[in-house]
C-alpha cells in the first residue's frame, strides 16, 4: 500500500508522543514509519490481523488490509499488547476517514453476508487485492465460552493458515475462515482439517466448537452462499445430532429437506411408529442399539463386536423389532424408513434459528 509523505509524517509525529518505540512495517518487512527505522523479518506464520504476536525481541501485529502492514513494539516495553492495540485503532481510522481505505476483514465480512455485490464488491476486492476467483469454500467456528478472549482471537492463534486463507470475526463467539482450496483434496480433507482443529481448540484452549461446513465456490462474489451453507450446517445438523460437532452441508440433504416438513405432519408420522404401543419396545437400549446398526452400515457383525454384546443378542433384538412393527431392519429400504420416521421427531420440535 502507498502512503503519502504527508501522513507518513503525521503518523510518525504521533509515534514519537507514544511511551515506546513503534515501528510500521510493510508487507516485506521494510521500516515505513519511522522512516530511518530498521526493518524486520516477518514471520510466515503472522496472516491474522488484529491479534498481537510474539517475535524474538518482539511483539507484532497485523494490520486490517491487504497487502498487509505490521506494528512492531519491543516485547519488554510497558503496556506492549495494549500500546499496539490503540495504535492499531489510530492508523486504521486515518485510513478508512483519510485515505478512503475500508477494512480488509470488513470485505470479507460484508461479502460473507451478502451485503455487498455488482460493481462496488469488484471495487473493494480490487482494493485489497482480493482474487476475484479461485476455488474457496468457508467454514463456521462457533465457540460457547469466550469470557476472556474472542473467539477470533482464540482461533487466530491456533489456526494453522495459508497465506491465502482469511480469518473474518462475526461476533465474539463465531468466526468464519475463508479456506483456499487449493492443494486441498474435497471435503474429506477439509473435515479432517476441522476435525485437527476441534482437537487443538480442546487440548491447547480448552475449548469446545461447533463447525459448519460450507461447498466450494469458485468466484468472490459466491463466498456468501457457502457462509449461509455452512450456518445452515451447523443448525439443522446440531438439532438432528447434537453430539456431534462438525457439520458438512452437502451430507445433510436428508436432514435439511426434513427440517422443512410443517410441524403437525411430523409428529404425526413420527407417531405412526414411535407411539404408546411401542415405547416399551424402543427403551435407550433398542434405540442405542438400531442408531449403531445404522452407524456400521447394517453389518450385524460390526455392530455386535462394537456393542459388546452376542451376535445372536444383536439378532434377537432386531427380530423383535421386525415382529412388533413389521420393519425389518436388515433391509435397506426398511431401515430407511424407520430412520426418517424416527428423525421426523427431531422436526417436531422448535425448528432451529439463526445462531448469528
Amino acid at each position: 500500500m502507498y502512503i503519502e509523505k504527508r501522513y507518513i509524517r503525521r503518523i510518525a509525529k504521533v509515534f514519537e508522543e507514544l511511551s515506546a518505540p513503534v515501528r510500521l512495517l510493510d508487507a516485506a518487512g521494510a521500516c515505513v514509519v519511522p522512516e530511518e527505522g530498521q526493518g524486520l523479518a516477518i514471520p510466515a506464520t503472522l496472516q491474522t490481523p488484529g491479534i498481537n504476536h510474539p517475535a524474538g525481541d518482539q511483539l507484532l501485529r497485523a494490520l486490517d488490509m491487504n497487502p498487509p502492514m505490521y506494528l512492531a513494539t519491543p516485547l519488554v516495553a510497558q503496556g506492549a499488547e495494549d500500546l499496539l492495540k490503540l495504535t492499531d485503532a489510530m492508523l486504521m481510522s486515518l485510513f478508512k476517514s483519510s485515505l478512503s481505505v475500508s477494512g480488509y476483514s470488513d470485505v470479507y465480512r460484508r461479502t460473507l453476508k451478502q451485503e455487498l455485490s455488482g460493481a462496488e464488491l469488484i471495487a473493494r476486492a480490487t482494493e485489497h487485492q482480493i482474487p476475484l476467483e479461485m476455488l474457496r469454500t468457508v467454514l463456521l467456528f462457533q465457540l460457547d465460552h469466550t469470557d476472556k478472549a474472542s473467539a477470533y482471537s482464540i482461533l487466530g492463534e491456533l489456526l494453522p493458515l495459508c497465506e491465502t486463507d482469511v480469518l473474518v470475526e462475526i461476533n465474539r463467539h463465531t468466526v468464519a475462515l475463508v479456506k483456499d482450496m487449493e492443494g486441498v483434496d474435497g471435503l474429506e480433507e477439509l473435515t479432517q482439517y476441522a476435525l485437527a482443529v476441534r482437537e487443538t481448540l480442546m487440548e491447547e484452549a480448552l475449548q469446545k466448537a461447533l463447525i459448519g461446513i460450507g461447498d466450494m465456490k469458485h468466484t468472490f462474489a459466491q463466498l456468501g452462499e457457502s457462509y449461509a451453507e455452512a450456518k445452515r450446517a451447523v443448525d439443522v445438523g446440531f438439532l438432528f445430532d447434537p453430539d456431534e460437532s462438525i457439520f458438512v452441508f452437502n451430507r445433510l440433504m436428508l436432514e435439511r429437506f426434513l427440517v422443512n416438513t410443517p410441524r403437525e405432519e411430523s409428529l404425526h408420522y413420527h407417531s405412526l411408529l414411535f407411539n404408546r404401543k411401542t415405547a416399551k419396545l424402543f427403551n435407550e437400549e433398542m434405540l442405542q442399539t438400531i442408531d449403531m446398526f445404522f452407524r456400521k452400515d447394517l453389518n450385524l457383525s460390526d455392530t455386535a463386536r462394537q456393542l459388546f454384546i452376542h451376535r445372536n443378542t444383536l439378532v434377537y433384538r432386531l427380530d423383535k423389532v421386525q415382529r412388533l412393527t413389521g420393519l425389518d431392519l436388515r433391509r435397506f429400504s426398511d431401515a430407511v424408513t424407520f430412520q426418517i420416521l424416527y428423525k421426523l421427531k427431531k422436526c417436531g420440535q422448535e425448528k432451529p434459528t439463526e445462531i448469528l
